[in-house]
């Protein structure tokens, strides 16, 4: 993963480098063993000469620990610039071309290993010191002589992540940021969302790193709460934030609705610095699939790529380092894609929309759950159920999704469908296109017959073909439906009205097509199977298999809940800002179909 997305970002910034040089901005592996004994001289981490090819400082913070840093300096600027950093746990030495390509285009650039990251001292906290590591990193940066004190971050992923714990610090230096693929609540989306363990990418992720030691401490403090999660959360701080950021995702990311809290949190909960001055772009992408046409099993036409979104980071670093004015704000709030049937070269949607905000303008509709599988609009005038067995030694195995470690995107779902333990709800076939841009919530009255168990629920287009691709999925682990920081187990066959957040998509189903809804209890290895018991993460020493049932009727109204856009609204003014017009990447995408 760590070689790919580096891979990926070395095209972004070799694009950028060309775009600022076009406007001649000039004018103004597995992690192994750390190093803890680094002899630190006091006089460079004052000030330096530094250069084009890189020089490295073991740069102290407010603790001791000294974190190994590589400067790259104009060769030819002679005033005080604006500086782009990059802080990564993935080795600085891989972004070598990033800080040589920036330099040589104008801009000063700073590469930094993380805490307990190859060069650096100290131990691996998983972010917990970014919030302090961060702030004293700007400060050294502001200090030198090729730096003018404002300095924008910017990085995918992990390098993203940094960045939102950074500006929760409020530090003095930083002027902005890009940060893309990210969360600024490790809990809530990268950890435990709904609150059931993410399994597959936690330990997967923290095995390529060779820090699998934290997940212990992770695993002792499942239940959310500031004492443990206050530094690798923003919920507590928005108002500290006060510089303007873009974020970047993508609707099939595993920090998709991360990233679109992020937004929202600087731009409406922010300080004054970020309050009104963000952006969101959110792609039809995985992890990093942002310069990918394909993506899972599907391929989205060429106006797909997000190379355009180097343009708004231009701009935004030029006006917040360099007080420059320009068009940064003229780019819209928000740019989102709209994803739609990739096999009919007619359909409606793989295009790019605007919005001042999100989530955007909707109607919300209702799609009942019915006895006979069907999914319709008219609420149901007798009640009903329906009961399966979940035996967690029989998981649903994984297929697609907002994953990173497994099969990532949209697939193909009909295998697993088929299973008993697979609740089906379909709706006719659509006579008209139809659309739903924003939040996705299922609303389910359940039971069991067990103290905890998870209920699922995937969302997906089933095509004339009666392939069902996935378009988003979530997860309620029943302890947590009341909230991620206590446990309230269930009582045996009580019926429970609860919420299961599917987070986030913007698409359109052709005519043609079927909406379908999946609702069963397990994920696996995306989610950790429940052994519906009243134990911790890995605790139980047995497992029950539950009856769970759902409710169904007028009293009890499962249903998914879609926010509908009329098909043809018009959200905003059209805004041609993509690196392909939305038009030209449709025509070339239909042309490629024929």
């Amino acid at each position: 993963m760590k070689n790919k997305i580096l891979s990926k970002t070395f095209v972004i910034i070799l694009l950028f480098s060309l775009i600022t040089s076009a406007i001649n901005v000039q004018s103004e592996k597995t992690h192994q063993e750390k190093t803890n004994n680094k002899q630190i001289n006091p006089d460079s981490i004052k000030s330096s000469t530094s250069s084009i090819f890189g020089q490295t400082y073991m740069v102290e913070m407010r603790d001791g620990i000294s974190l190994a840093t590589d400067a790259y300096d104009l060769l030819l600027q002679t005033k005080p610039h604006g500086t782009i950093l990059f802080r990564t746990p993935y080795d600085k030495n891989e972004l070598k071309i990033f800080g040589f390509l920036f330099s040589v285009f104008g801009w000063p650039t700073v590469l930094q290993d993380m805490r307990g990251r190859y060069d650096s001292e100290g131990i691996d906290t998983l972010f917990r010191n970014s919030h302090t590591d961060g702030p004293d990193t700007l400060a050294w940066i502001a200090n030198q002589t090729w730096s003018n004190g404002k300095i924008a971050t910017v990085g995918p992923s992990a390098l993203g992540i940094n960045q939102y714990f950074m500006a929760g610090a409020n530090p003095q230096n930083l002027a902005c940021q890009f940060i893309m693929v990210a969360t600024p609540n490790l809990h809530k989306h990268a950890i435990y969302q709904g609150g059931q363990f993410r399994k597959g990418l936690v330990e997967g992720w923290l095995s390529k790193q060779g820090s699998m030691y934290i997940l212990d401490e992770i695993l002792e403090n499942e239940n959310y709460s500031l004492d443990f999660w206050t530094n690798v959360s923003l919920e507590d701080n928005w108002q500290d934030v006060n510089v303007p950021a873009i974020h970047l995702g993508g609707w099939y990311d595993i920090f998709l609705q991360g990233i679109i809290e992020g937004y929202q949190g600087y731009q409406h909960l922010g300080g004054p610095g970020a309050q009104g001055n963000s952006k969101l772009i959110i792609g039809p992408w995985t992890h990093e699939g942002y310069i990918e046409r394909s993506q899972g099993i599907l391929a989205y036409p060429f106006n797909s790529l997000g190379f355009w979104s180097l343009k708004m980071f231009r701009d935004m670093i030029r006006q917040y380092t360099m007080n420059e004015s320009n068009s940064y704000d003229d780019w819209p709030t928000v740019s989102y894609y709209v994803m739609g049937d990739v096999d009919s070269i007619f359909a409606p949607g793989n295009e790019w929309r605007y919005a001042n905000d999100w989530p955007v303008h909707d109607s919300v509709m209702e799609w009942y759950f019915n006895y006979d599988g069907t999914l319709i609009t008219n609420p149901l005038e007798q009640s009903d159920f329906i009961s399966y067995i979940y035996d967690p030694m029989d998981p649903i195995p994984t297929i697609g999704g907002q994953n990173l470690n497994l099969d990532r995107g949209p697939y193909d779902q009909s295998i697993v469908e088929q299973r008993d333990d697979v609740l089906l709800f379909t709706s006719e076939v659509l006579e008209e296109p139809y659309e739903a841009t924003g939040p996705i919530k299922a609303r389910l009255f359940v039971s069991s017959d067990c103290p905890d168990t998870d209920f699922t629920v995937k969302l997906t287009d089933v095509y004339p073909d009666g392939r069902s691709i996935l378009i988003t999925d979530g997860i309620l682990r029943m302890r947590n439906r009341n909230g991620t920081d206590h446990w309230e187990f269930m009582e045996p066959g009580q019926i429970y009205e609860v919420e299961v957040d599917l987070w986030s998509t913007s698409y359109i189903w052709n005519k043609g097509h079927r909406i379908r809804v999946a609702v069963s209890s397990s994920n696996y290895p995306r989610f950790l199977n429940n052994p519906n018991t009243e134990d911790s993460v890995y605790e139980n020493s047995t497992y029950n298999i539950a009856e769970n049932t759902v409710y169904l009727g007028p009293d009890t109204p499962s249903c998914i809940i879609l926010p509908q856009i009329s098909y043809g609204e018009k959200l905003v003014d059209n805004y041609s800002n993509s690196y392909l017009d939305s038009n030209l990447g449709r025509l070339l995408f239909r042309l490629n179909k024929m």
